[in-house]
């Protein structure tokens, strides 16, 4: 397994523990992060997104697919999927929980410099995500 397989795996297996310490010691403090909701920086920022998933879906897990490494980046494709049973902290606001199951493909990019990941760029669809907790209309 290649060093940047490695850090990946631990982040994911924090991340499918709920051990957010874990999941977040294979990044820089500096980590550059891009999701569909917008652009943060800091480690401290990833903490309050993971921990915002893990408040509203404390049952999620990520299940990767594959995973594809060229120089210092790793991509990997997968599902994320749980129950939405508490409040989701979001750009908009609190979402109250549905009680509605969720499951939704994902693509991490990460970059990696010096044994810490440095970049994260995640993207899902938020309309998909949306839709399956009953808050907008399925296409």
């Amino acid at each position: 397994m290649s060093d940047l397989q490695q850090m990946y795996k631990t982040h994911i297996v924090g991340v499918n523990n709920g051990d957010l310490d874990v999941a977040l010691s294979v990044f820089d403090d500096d980590v550059e992060v891009v999701t569909p909701n917008g652009a943060m920086t800091g480690a401290q920022s990833q903490r309050m997104l993971g921990e915002a998933f893990r408040t509203a879906a404390p049952d999620a897990k990520i299940d990767v697919v594959r995973t594809f490494e060229v120089g210092d980046t790793i991509v990997a494709e997968g599902t994320y999927a749980g129950t939405h049973t508490g409040p989701l902290q979001g750009p908009a606001g609190t979402i109250a929980p549905t009680g509605r199951r969720f499951a939704f493909a994902f693509c991490d990019v990460l970059q990696a410099r010096d044994g810490k990941f440095v970049a994260h760029r995640i993207y899902w669809d938020n309309a998909t995500f949306l839709a399956q907790l009953g808050l907008m209309p399925a296409a």
